[in-house]
């Protein structure tokens, strides 16, 4: 049966790339897309594991939002077993550059290889994992069976799924059934991902709630003397609003801007730090600034400066939480377009800065589910936007409240990275044991249970 089964997902593995291969051909040539991810995740060019006395660690996080996540959970893991390699695997480009840049202490960073059966095996069967771990929701059968074949013992981190990916996976159970049951354990965010995994198909006894990783990150904080440095790097003044759009996805730019026009002509001293999410997007929204004639200027273009520029284009990677830092107010994008279903709200509250985000956040229900117990932002739709803007611009002491209460949410809520390595722990063994202990791990967990 699960021969059947490993045929049919290749099969259909093979319909989906040929159906993707126009697309794809055409954004690397017309967007530059996938020009550093393409050759390697089809084999080409991967890094060669050195061999080592020591089992693997694998971490497999898809883009920019999951590294992060799971950055505090890497860090424990290799103080824990310094002797095991550290694997960070991406999917995206900007994902793979951002492990890069925080998570400096892996011995390996690579993109996930596409998930066919040939390529998978040879590249899982050299870096001998002995623990392989998915960020939240990138389940691959074929990475999951070869890596389970090495004796890894395989856990879901931070794990969540959407209503859409539930009905999916109840589609075919007789797929989810084996694809979760291959998994030791899987650590959820909340109740509510633990529900929508259980109807899709995963067991019970194997589900955990550990809490959101991303409250858990540590997030840099500059000092008062790099805090003034920067402002003054971007032509701002220490008597201007400064407001922070990051995240944004098409046609996000354009409607932050519509909504901004408004707010320019009552408060001319405004100055917008625009971060889209891609860079390849960046001179797509420079040329819609171009177009709405605005006053702007790119972030590596910054020593050109006038101090008159209404919009800093930040076309750099890696700044987000920088410029959050330098705000007296921040939009998250992602939330005003239903593609994409919202990103990490809580960023901003980090610094105590408000927040204010869209309403598709179908992805993000529990921070959504945070920000409003907390009174730490506002979800708005795009006719409110310059309503609520002008409100908090002319109003410090309630940007000073809300903001107050975004760093109390985040301190109120630490620890899931304890509570993840706890419902690990029974597993960590199969990093210097041989093939067979998280069997015989599994088995005295299920008769506890």
């Amino acid at each position: 049966m699960n021969l059947i089964l490993l045929i049919c997902y290749e099969i259909v593995l093979w319909m989906i790339a040929l159906f993707a291969l126009p697309k794809t051909i055409y954004a690397f040539f017309a967007y530059k897309k996938y020009r550093k991810s393409l050759l390697p995740r089809l084999g080409f060019r991967y890094p060669f594991f050195q061999p080592h006395a020591a089992r693997s660690i694998w971490i497999h996080a898809v883009s920019v939002g999951e590294t992060k996540a799971m950055v505090s959970l890497a860090r424990e893991l290799k103080r824990r077993f310094p002797a095991s390699p550290l694997i960070i695997s991406s999917v995206t480009e900007t994902g793979h550059a951002e492990a890069k840049r925080s998570l400096p202490f892996a011995d390996y960073h690579v993109y996930l290889p596409f998930d066919f059966r040939w390529l998978v095996s040879k590249i899982v069967k050299q870096a001998s994992p002995g623990l392989v771990l998915l960020c939240e929701s990138d389940f691959w059968y074929n990475f999951l069976y070869q890596a389970k074949k090495q004796g890894a013992a395989l856990g879901l981190i931070n794990g969540k799924m959407s209503e859409r990916s539930m009905r999916r996976f109840s589609w075919v159970p007789f797929f989810s059934k084996r694809l979760f049951g291959l998994f030791d354990v899987l650590c959820v965010q909340n109740h509510l991902y633990r529900t929508r995994l259980l109807e899709a198909g995963a067991p019970l006894n194997k589900l955990v709630i550990t809490g959101n990783l991303k409250l858990d990150e540590d997030y840099p904080q500059l000092s008062p003397e790099d805090f003034k440095e920067w402002r003054q790097k971007l032509g701002i003044q220490s008597d201007q609003i400064v407001l922070t759009i990051g995240s944004t996805h098409m046609p996000e730019e354009q409607i932050c801007l519509q909504a901004l026009k408004e707010i320019w002509k009552k408060f001319p001293e405004l100055r917008v730090i625009l971060v889209p999410r891609h860079p390849e997007k960046f001179k797509e929204v420079g040329q819609l600034l171009e177009k709405e004639r605005l006053n702007w200027i790119n972030f590596t273009d910054i020593s050109r400066r006038t101090g008159q520029e209404q919009v800093i284009l930040m076309d750099a990677m890696g700044l987000l939480r920088m410029c959050y830092q330098l705000s007296d107010i921040a939009i998250v994008g992602g939330s005003f377009t239903d593609r994409v279903g919202g990103h990490n709200i809580l960023e901003p509250c980090w610094y105590g800065c408000p927040v204010l985000f869209g309403p598709h956040m179908h992805t993000q229900l529990e921070l959504v589910d945070l920000m409003k117990q907390y009174g730490a932002g506002l979800q708005i739709n795009r006719e409110q936007l310059p309503m609520v803007l002008e409100k908090w611009i002319q109003d410090p002491k309630e940007r000073k409240e809300i903001g107050e209460r975004g760093l109390q949410l985040v301190k109120d809520l630490k620890g899931s990275t304890q509570r993840t390595m706890q419902a690990l722990e029974p597993f960590l063994a199969a990093l210097s044991s041989p093939e067979g202990v998280v069997e015989e791990v599994q088995e005295k967990i299920n008769e506890k249970k």
